[in-house]
């Protein structure tokens, strides 16, 4: 038995995956909104059941133009309105979380779900799945749904910030970071920065044969929300000359912040780095990503998460245990892609 869990983005991806690649797949999803027949992607011989009851169409909730999609391409759909359950049967797979099928719940909210291929828990998933699938939805309803939708209402954007919503949470295991130049930290900050060190210098995994490096802001950048101690982050930074280099894969330790005076902070992210690491030019890392993750490969890099575990893995590659650039092999992502 295998079983992963799966957030955000990751979470997505494999459902979207696996909703068209597996044959049958039985949903069971409780809200199902605009754009949910592109969200999940089912086929001719699928089944689907959600809650299509009036109340949850007048509210928003379950789009009835996507279950009419879904009808079209020969997807059995059923409606359930005390539905409340999300798992997704796909051949020897079930997917058990939190997720509805809608754009809110895709791009804005923090989602989290159990993969596993457990025969047991798919075979007792199936039986109950089946014991849902009592009421199909039939033309007559889906026209009288048609008639009475009503498309949902959110909180504007523009609202005060205090009483706006948390960020949603990126999980990534590898940060781009870009837009980075060479610059001192005055010496009457020193002290506060040895402190920081001392602090980071336990948690290095490899004393031998490491450094603590920083990379230093004067205002909290955006990805020091959601970067963790133990991600690995690959630094472009330009030099006096402005060439951009990309630097081989260091490992967070920490993120601090202090009073430089003013009423000003500094904040930093402490990593820990290779004695033998290797750089390379932003136009050869550009060569060596562009099967891997084509975001990266232009020349104005952003600063970026590199979410998909599996790319992850394959730009971390470019470079050897000991941050030496490695010889320029097909990724693992190509093989995947090119196999027949």
């Amino acid at each position: 038995m295998a079983t992963r869990f799966l957030s955000n983005d990751s979470l997505w991806s494999e459902l979207h995956a696996r909703a068209l690649g597996a044959k049958p797949v039985r949903a069971a999803v409780a809200f199902l909104g605009k754009s949910g027949a592109d969200l999940l992607p089912l086929k001719n011989g699928d089944a689907l059941v959600v809650n299509l009851g009036m109340q949850a169409v007048k509210q928003g909730l379950t789009s009835p133009q996507e279950i009419q999609r879904l009808l079209r391409r020969g997807v059995k759909v059923f409606t359930r309105s005390t539905l409340h359950a999300k798992f997704f049967i796909c051949d020897g797979a079930l997917l058990v979380g939190s997720a509805n099928v809608s754009n809110n719940s895709k791009k804005k909210l923090d989602e989290a779900a159990a993969l596993t291929t457990d025969t047991s828990a798919i075979r007792r998933a199936t039986d109950f799945f089946n014991k849902l699938c009592t009421e199909p939805v039939r033309p007559e309803y889906l026209k009288a749904c048609l008639k009475a939708y009503k498309p949902p209402v959110f909180v504007s954007n523009d609202m005060p910030q205090k009483k706006r919503r948390h960020r949603r949470i990126i999980e990534a295991k590898v940060w781009f970071i870009s837009g980075l130049r060479y610059r001192e930290i005055p010496e009457r900050e020193q002290t506060s920065l040895n402190r920081i060190d001392r602090k980071v210098t336990k948690r290095r995994r490899q004393p031998e044969g490491t450094y603590i490096d920083h990379t230093h802001y004067t205002t909290r950048p955006r990805h020091f929300a959601h970067v963790r101690v133990g991600d690995w982050v690959i630094n472009c930074i330009a030099d006096s000359d402005g060439q951009r280099f990309v630097h081989a894969p260091q490992q967070i330790l920490g993120e601090d912040e202090y009073d430089r005076g003013g009423g000003k902070q500094r904040y930093i992210l402490s990593t820990e780095a290779s004695d033998s690491a290797q750089k390379m030019t932003l136009a050869d890392f550009r060569k060596r990503v562009k099967a891997i993750n084509p975001r990266l490969d232009t020349d104005r890099p952003r600063t970026m998460p590199v979410e998909d575990v599996e790319s992850a893995d394959d730009i971390l590659r470019l470079w050897t245990a000991t941050g030496r650039i490695a010889k320029h092999k097909k990724s693992a992502t190509t093989r995947r892609r090119t196999a027949k």
